[in-house]
């Protein structure tokens, strides 16, 4: 049976999410600058 390595844990924040939620998290800020504009 093959070893399985432990998730990868550093101290980023962020880390602990998905890959999903981090790339939402890094587009944030490009989103509120649409919201802005449309609003």
């Amino acid at each position: 049976m093959a070893e399985q390595e432990p998730p990868k844990r550093t101290d980023e924040p962020g880390s602990e999410l998905g890959e999903t939620a981090r790339q939402m998290r890094a587009a944030e800020p490009y989103i509120s600058a649409v919201w802005k504009l449309v609003g």
